[in-house]
């Protein structure tokens, strides 16, 4: 039972599952290193899971530090290490998972609960939370999307995590990125950006015109920028009588350049395209649309 629906993560889930279960009866002790992105490792105690550790997702010790309760009990403590182990299992199984391979003689991280939880609970936990993700109207990835706040989005209606999430939304950072910065749990930030962008207060800007708006953002591999055609003459003079004395012709050597009202022409520009700017856009190199 799985429920996941993308085909990747489903076949992430399967391998990890089956690696972290065997390792679990047969080993009861020592690390499991899961390759892919973002990987991580499963630590085992006694068969049960006592930690897991991913880059995709905060420790521990970053969830007590930035979100101000470094002062935790030991309850308090347990909760937060259960979150963070969570939290690690479900960053694992939303990226890509390439394989499994035993760690001899691991050394047990020093935030491991002293009390593990069984393999099957937290991987059918991450299995549940990637399916409740995906029945959103805008479902999301941890790593993956880069919203920006849409115009004129009010930010008083909101709670407190999805006000934090749009005031770190800035067309750069994933949910991953904001769940660090804020000391969150990486799995609420991944679903409260998914409601977000559901009612339309972040949006996810195509990555062509995401370079334009963005200060200092590099157009992703594979656009480049096209030059900007002339633009219309500027400064012509407004319509009016036409000089008696036309101006002397150029010499030979040099260009002839239109010189205003010189042609006689009195009436009045359309007004479509009349000293309009025309702007430059991105373009892929193989042709396609953008």
């Amino acid at each position: 039972m799985t429920g996941i629906g993308d085909s990747p993560a489903r076949d992430g889930y399967d391998l990890l599952s089956r690696a972290v279960t065997c390792y679990a009866r047969e080993k009861g002790d020592g690390g499991l290193r899961v390759s892919g992105r973002p990987g991580g490792v499963v630590h085992v105690r006694d068969g049960l899971v006592v930690a897991v550790a991913s880059p995709g997702a905060p420790g521990p010790g970053t969830l007590l530090l930035r979100s101000g309760r470094s002062g935790a009990g030991a309850a308090a403590l347990r909760v937060v290490r259960v979150m963070a182990m969570q939290d690690a299992v479900f960053a694992i199984v939303a990226g890509r998972v390439d394989g499994c391979m035993a760690i001899e003689d691991p050394a047990e991280p020093a935030d491991a609960l002293a009390v593990g939880e069984m393999p099957t609970r937290l991987l059918h936990q991450a299995a549940r939370r990637l399916a409740a993700l995906d029945v959103l109207p805008h479902p999301v990835r941890p790593d993956r999307e880069r919203p920006l706040p849409a115009p004129e989005a009010d930010l008083a209606r909101l709670g407190a995590v999805q006000r934090e999430v749009m005031l770190h939304a800035d067309g750069r950072r994933t949910a991953r990125d904001i769940a660090f910065a804020t000391g969150s749990a990486l799995y609420t930030v991944t679903v409260e950006m998914a409601r977000l962008l559901g009612a339309g207060y972040l949006e996810c800007v195509p990555s062509a015109e995401s370079a334009v708006r963005i200060p200092g953002r590099v157009p992703p591999e594979g656009l480049r920028p096209r030059t900007p055609p002339q633009t219309e003459p500027q400064g012509v003079a407004a319509p009016g009588p036409v000089s008696a004395v036309p101006p002397s012709p150029p010499p030979a050597s040099v260009l002839p350049r239109r010189t205003p009202g010189a042609s006689g022409i009195t009436e009045t520009p359309a007004a479509e395209g009349s000293g309009r700017r025309r702007r430059g856009f991105f373009r892929l190199r193989s042709g396609a649309a953008t």
